[in-house]
């Protein structure tokens, strides 16, 4: 560690209750998003979120990004499951009654902010909401909740209890018609559709594609006018150097990194297929760093195509550190989701985008043609499924 960031600490009481199931310590893209939202907002904060430790690593380093502005934190003892109507019943009551403890204890709360990921989050939120109607309410929606990736409805089951029938009343009480589909990720959306304040979104593509599925018209309308466009906020330079990882990038060659999980319709095919295809005298001057968990296939692959002296692999490294070495690289890479045929427009943002635009570095992105990604100022870009193009790319950048 060779430096802090310049924070200045809490001046409590905190005003501003966040509700995030997931958030610091906890190793999650959601958690660290939350964070940066409040060290955005710059605000003293009350925090609720779950008890990860059973299905989360945690990271001290992501203590840095807004620990300083956080006054009272409980961790909710919760079973830990994302879709479970049951476990968001417990978590819901039990962080309904530690958040009204601490409204009572102090001078009342001025504003609220949820994030879903993961659905819980709305939905206790909801609850407070209902409770406390002059709090202003801001719900942030990372990607669709009630639809997938390929489009498909993303379906759990609620139940016919107590806490669906307060949000039922509550949807009715403001004015539309609640959900009969009996989904918990319908109702996490519909209910922050009705009753928040400011409903954030990271981009366009995501809050037209989630807007196009809500049936009732002025329910869609209120979304409209309530909606804000907010990119996933990027940290100040001073994180980047915040630590000093061993290690070693080879002297004379051009080093591309890609940190991240790999999915299916972000896949490094291309890419490797591409340096494949390359002139044994560039692909020399290229090294490809990938840090990513489960990385055996990958490995399996790159040893079948011959490119063990141009590809290294690595494991998930911290947050620090992954910033640090992000900035250390030549390249960066970023895969847009395949959605072509599936979706009206590609409403997926890679939240990656936010940290390697802080870095300093190259960044080259796989895209779809006209989607968020594609518009960003990006140094290098070829489009998905294209491995002409990424070899054209990579001619670049060994040239560079």
């Amino acid at each position: 560690m060779s430096s802090t960031p310049s924070t200045p600490s809490a001046p409590g009481p905190a005003r501003d209750l966040v509700v995030s199931y997931c958030f610091p310590p906890y190793v999650d893209t959601a958690a660290i998003v939350a964070a940066k939202r409040v060290r955005e907002a710059g605000r003293p904060v009350d925090v609720l979120q779950n008890r990860m430790a059973a299905r989360r690593d945690t990271d001290a380093g992501l203590a840095q990004i807004a620990d300083h502005l956080v006054v009272r934190r409980h961790e909710v003892p919760s079973p830990t499951f994302f879709s479970s109507w049951r476990s968001i019943t417990r978590f819901t009551e039990l962080g309904l009654q530690q958040a009204l403890t601490w409204d009572r204890a102090g001078e009342g709360y001025e504003r609220m902010y949820s994030r879903a990921q993961f659905a819980a989050s709305h939905v206790l939120a909801a609850r407070f909401a209902l409770l406390r109607p002059a709090v202003r309410w801001t719900a942030e929606f990372s990607d669709p909740l009630s639809h997938d990736v390929t489009g498909a409805v993303r379906h759990a089951p609620t139940a016919d209890d107590a806490l669906l029938a307060r949000l039922g009343e509550g949807i009715v009480a403001a004015g539309f018609t609640p959900p009969t589909s009996g989904n918990v990720f319908e109702w996490a959306e519909m209910v922050a559709f009705a009753l928040a304040d400011e409903i954030l979104f990271t981009n366009e593509h995501q809050r037209d594609l989630m807007v196009e599925a809500v049936a009732e018209e002025a329910l869609a309308e209120r979304v409209l006018e309530h909606a804000v466009i907010s990119p996933h906020p990027t940290l100040p330079p001073e994180f980047y150097g915040l630590t000093d990882p061993d290690y070693a990038l080879e002297p004379g060659r051009r080093h591309i990194g890609y940190f991240g999980n790999f999915y299916a319709t972000r896949g490094m095919g291309t890419v490797l297929e591409a340096l494949a295809s390359l002139p044994a005298h560039l692909r020399d001057r290229l090294c490809l760093h990938v840090f990513a968990g489960q990385r055996d296939a990958l490995e399996q692959e790159v040893a079948r195509r011959g490119l063990e002296g141009a590809v290294r692999t690595g494991p998930f490294v911290g947050f620090l550190d992954f910033l640090a070495l992000s900035a250390r690289m030549d390249v960066l890479l970023v895969n847009d989701a395949v959605t072509s045929g599936l979706l009206p427009s590609n409403p997926f943002l890679p939240s990656k985008w936010s940290d390697y635009r802080g870095s300093g570095s190259q960044v080259w992105g796989i895209v779809e043609p006209g989607s968020i990604l594609d518009r960003q100022p990006l140094s290098y870009r070829s489009p998905v499924e294209h491995t002409s193009a990424a070899v054209q790319v990579l001619a670049q950048i060994a040239a560079g």
